[in-house]
């Protein structure tokens, strides 16, 4: 299973580079347009760049004698992000995770996490891939009958979003533990829960959005 860390346009503080570099370890770095700047301010090399390169300004000559670039035009009827993962999936991508340096206008943010469940289920092969966005303090992950584990995460928070119009929710590890707990979309009573062991996991049977905030 190959991993895919996607680099989306955003500011990129200089004391949160080095948790993005570690990112990229084994992994497939790709700039989505302007996100190629998190890789002119590393000096990471990003194996593509992909976009319309509207908001990239111009690309150093390392990188663009090093990296594959995929241009597409401006006038497109999907995201330059979309298309990124459409090219992570056709190349075999398992896990995906897309860094997103800060929340900007809230449409594009909340499409952007619509797309993690168009592609967070079982493909042709039989396999899912794992999707989530990450920013400063936050992950966010697409669960589809899945679940997820945290470890040395005590005091972190996590919420569960239901998707489906109902989701069975399991909790261990946590201040207030579930079993197969029935939440309706829309309800509130699944977030901010708070980890309390050093292993904890949350399984969902269902769509939901699972955002585990650190610190």
């Amino acid at each position: 299973m190959t991993r895919w860390v996607l680099f989306l346009s955003g500011r990129y503080c200089k004391n949160e580079i080095e948790n993005y570099r570690k990112l990229c370890k084994g992994a497939k770095p790709v700039a989505v347009d302007g996100g190629c700047r998190f890789f002119i301010n590393s000096g990471l090399m990003p194996d593509f760049v992909i976009g319309d390169f509207d908001s990239i300004g111009s690309i150093p000559r390392r990188i663009r004698e090093k990296a594959e670039l995929i241009r597409f035009p401006k006038a497109k009827d999907k995201t330059d992000l979309h298309l990124a993962i459409e090219h992570a999936v056709k190349h075999g991508a398992g896990k995906i995770e897309i860094v997103d340096p800060h929340i900007g206008q809230i449409d594009h943010f909340l499409g952007n996490l619509m797309l993690l469940g168009r592609y967070s289920r079982s493909r042709g092969s039989g396999n899912k891939i794992e999707i989530s966005i990450t920013g400063r303090d936050f992950r966010a992950t697409w669960l589809h009958d899945g679940r997820l584990t945290f470890v040395d995460c005590v005091g972190d928070t996590v919420s569960v979003i239901p998707i489906s119009v109902t989701v069975k929710l399991t909790c261990r590890g946590m201040e207030f533990p579930a079993d197969s707990l029935r939440i309706r979309r829309g309800d509130s009573r699944s977030l901010r829960n708070r980890i309390s062991a050093k292993r904890a996991t949350v399984e969902v049977s269902g769509d939901a959005l699972v955002v585990h905030y650190s610190g």
